[in-house]
């Protein structure tokens, strides 16, 4: 169900808006204060904010800016709602990242249309969105989008107890399955690795493709011990299974290195220092995992 807050001061605006949307199937919140408003649409993620332009306190083109300056709220529609019709007044709410308008009184076809096109247009950009940050053939994050999620775990604020690693996988021998079975066996490979990978990430964290047939995996609340542990858990899982690429089976191996936050914030330093470890991971003999010096492997 659709989530469409409506911010007004006016007890009959929520109450004529939020009965023409009601039975459209959407779920409405009413608001009537502006102040703190802005961290309750940030929490709760609506589809859609509809906006007066004149309230009290904290204007409606206040809150507008305060939402827009929200990286969580880029792709989120914000249609003001207004009496005010004065080429300007509308020219101010759109430079400010407003969607769309509704004029007062409200005229119900007007007000569904206006809003279902919000909607189709959101639906749109996040499709875009999310496009923009996958792998095609595996559908992890790409290279840039984890990159980018890396940065944004590292820059919130570090606690005593914050735990945050790194693990990078890399396949060993990859160019001999794409030589010996075909590309079509190797995209089959790296699309499966990705399914699995995915799975066993699940919520703790984010899994990626860095690049070619080198994976990366961002593990929360994992301090370098247990991200060694789940590393190991992980290669030996994706040894023993009998990868089906369609037309044969075969075995496959992975590399990793592993590398801990451990008080840095630096993304470019976290990422060295897991490739680092992967590097030496596939100069000790591949299939195995290094971390801070240590290595495990078959045996």
């Amino acid at each position: 169900m659709r989530l469409i807050f409506i911010l007004d001061d006016s007890s009959l605006s929520l109450n004529a808006l939020s009965h023409l949307l009601e039975p459209e199937g959407y779920k409405v919140i009413c608001l009537k204060e502006s102040e703190g408003a802005v961290d309750m649409i940030v929490e709760a993620q609506p589809d859609l904010v509809l906006l007066d332009v004149v309230m009290p306190k904290l204007s409606g083109l206040e809150v507008l800016r305060q939402l827009k300056e929200r990286e969580e709220c880029a792709e989120m529609p914000v249609i003001m709602v207004t009496a005010m019709t004065e080429a300007q007044d509308v020219s101010a709410a759109l430079e400010a990242g407003a969607f769309d308008y509704i004029r007062k009184p409200f005229e119900a076809i007007e007000v569904r249309a206006r809003v279902r096109s919000a909607l189709r247009t959101r639906d749109y950009m996040l499709k875009l969105r999310y496009l923009s940050e996958r792998d095609g053939l595996t559908g992890l994050l790409n290279h840039a989008a984890f990159i980018r999620a890396l940065s944004r775990e590292l820059a919130e604020p570090v606690g005593g107890d914050k735990a945050l690693s790194l693990v990078m996988a890399d396949l060993d021998f990859f160019k001999s399955v794409n030589d010996k079975h075909g590309h079509q066996a190797g995209d089959a490979l790296l699309a499966g690795l990705g399914e699995l990978l995915a799975k066993a990430v699940g919520r703790s964290g984010e899994a990626g493709r860095y690049g070619g047939e080198e994976f990366c995996a961002l593990l929360r609340g994992y301090d370098l011990g247990m991200a060694g542990r789940w590393a190991e858990a992980f290669r030996k899982v994706v040894e023993e299974r009998d990868w089906d690429l369609g037309s044969e089976r075969i075995k496959a191996t992975l590399s990793l290195g592993v590398a801990s936050m451990e008080g840095s914030i630096d993304p470019a330093a976290l990422i060295a220092e897991a490739d680092r470890s992967l590097y030496e991971a596939k100069r000790g003999g591949r299939n195995r995992v290094v971390m801070a010096g240590r290595s495990k492997g078959p045996g």
